[in-house]
Formats: structure tokens, sequence, C-alpha cells
């Protein structure tokens, strides 16, 4: 087979695989452009010309998404389910992490197993016997604390596999010389290891708060009986009425709902990227 050939195949695998790419930008990003365009329109406007772009941008509509559709209190509400949820979910995974790769815990490999298997199960198969268990222990009564828990107990054992991994390829030789040096094991993470742990802790938090964020099927299940806790995604059906739906007030609300992803990976971007990228060079 020619050089010439063989040059033809790879220009083609390559165009295909940038054609491919393209696709899968425009999937994400159409969206966020209708609602980002829809948010400065009337009612009227949208459904005169739905593909549009905004004749005369209408900002009050973000306003009344704050006013008339409470967006305001539902979004206090996820900042603090968010907060205490990323808050023990990296806390419980860097703990579990440290013990699986650093203390020689008998049974080691078994808990990791483990770990791998719950990860591997689906949501939905948890939520009906996770719903029996919160009902029974009042949990549901208690604002943010049945939504937080579960959220937790889903994150922390892909987390802690995470972090283990991460705590692995930290030289045994650094953490001899804290101990020789008279610090404990928590000491020793704190000081020695935490500092290290930058791209894994940021790779982790963005994950973990893309799923915390947007979850939707359990928020709602576990505010059903209540007014209290509702977070930003269960506040978005509220512009569902009997008569039809608020478009521009929805989309308003979704584009401030998106605000917090894009600035937490914004911010952590440096170690976000070298985090995915740890580990793919050797030496």
């Amino acid at each position: 087979m020619s050089t010439r050939s063989l040059s033809g195949k790879s220009f083609t695998f390559e165009s295909l695989l940038r054609l491919i790419m393209l696709l899968f930008v425009a999937v994400y990003l159409i969206p966020i452009l209708f609602s980002l365009s829809t948010s400065f329109k009337s009612q009227a406007e949208f459904y005169r010309n739905i593909w549009g772009l905004p004749k005369e941008f209408k900002f009050d509509n973000y306003t009344k998404a704050f006013t008339t559709g409470r967006i305001g209190d539902y979004f206090i509400n996820s900042v603090i389910i968010a907060a205490l949820s990323l808050v023990l979910i990296q806390i419980c995974s860097l703990l579990m992490g440290y013990a699986l790769a650093r203390l020689q815990i008998p049974g080691a490999n078994i808990i990791l197993m483990a770990l791998l298997a719950i990860q591997v199960l689906p949501t939905e198969s948890e939520i009906v016997p996770l719903y029996i268990i919160f009902t029974r222990m009042g949990l549901f009564k208690i604002p943010y604390w049945g939504i937080i828990l579960a959220y937790v107990g889903w994150s922390v054992p892909g987390t802690s596999i995470i972090m283990k991994n991460f705590f692995d390829t930290i030289p045994a030789e650094l953490m001899e010389s804290a101990r020789l040096d008279g610090c404990g094991e928590l000491r020793t993470m704190v000081q020695i290891i935490l500092p290290l742990m930058k791209s894994a802790m940021a790779t982790c938090f963005v994950f973990n708060f893309n799923f915390v964020w947007g979850e939707l099927m359990w928020a709602q299940i576990a505010t059903a009986l209540t007014n209290r806790g509702i977070p930003l995604t269960i506040g978005l059906l509220s512009f569902r009425g009997i008569y039809g739906t608020q478009w521009p007030m929805l989309s308003a609300a979704i584009c401030i709902v998106m605000i917090p992803l894009f600035a937490a990976f914004l911010f952590t971007q440096k170690y976000f990227v070298a985090g995915l990228t740890a580990g793919g060079v050797k030496g």
C-alpha cells in the first residue's frame, strides 16, 4: 500500500473524528444557546418566532424568575445542599482513599471491589429501599438532609476510588520521611499529601458538583411532601402552569442554574485538566 493512500485514509479518519466532535459540541451548545436566546424574549415573541433571535431584549425575565418564580429561594437551597454534600463527599472520600492506599488494611482489595460494584449499580435500583429507610428514620422531615445523605452515599464510592488511585501515585518515600519527622497519619495526610492532591480534588469536585447541582429524580422524591429545602431543579417545575408554560422565564431560570456550573469549571479548570491527564505519561 502506497504512502499516498495511507495518508488519504488517515486524513479521512481524522476528518470523520472532527465531524463527530463537532456534532457532540452542537448537541451540547444548541440547547444552551436556545435557552439564552429565549430568556430575552417575551412570551408572545417566543411563540411568534421560536428559533429567531430576540428583537427586543427583555432583561426583566431574570427579575421575574427571582421574584415571581422564587428562583432566589431555590438557589439558596441548592447552594446549601451542594456545599454540605461536597464537603462531606470530599472528607469521606479522602479518608477512605488514603486508608485503602496507604494503611495496609486487611481485605482492602475486597473493599475496593465492593466500591466498584456499588458504583456500577444504577441509581434507580437503590431509590425504593433508600426511600423506605429514610422514611422510617424520619430524615425527610429534616430540611436538606434527606437529599444530602443520599448524594453523599452515591458519590463517595466512585470518588474514593479516584482518590485511592491518586494516593497510589504519591511516592511512599515521601510519607516515610514525614513519619520519621514525627508526623502521625492524619498530620501526614493534611500537611504533606493534600497539597499534592489539588488536581484530584478539583476533578472530583467538578464531577460531583455537576451531579449534585443538576440531580432531579431523588430531589423530587425527597421534597414531595414538604415545601422546605426545595432545590433549583425542582423549582424550575413551578414555571409549568395549568394553562401553559412561561418559556422565557423558564429559560432565564435555566441560565441562572447554569452559571454556577460554568463558574465552578472556570475556577478549577487548571487543576481539573491536570487531574484528567495525570498518570498519562510515565517517568
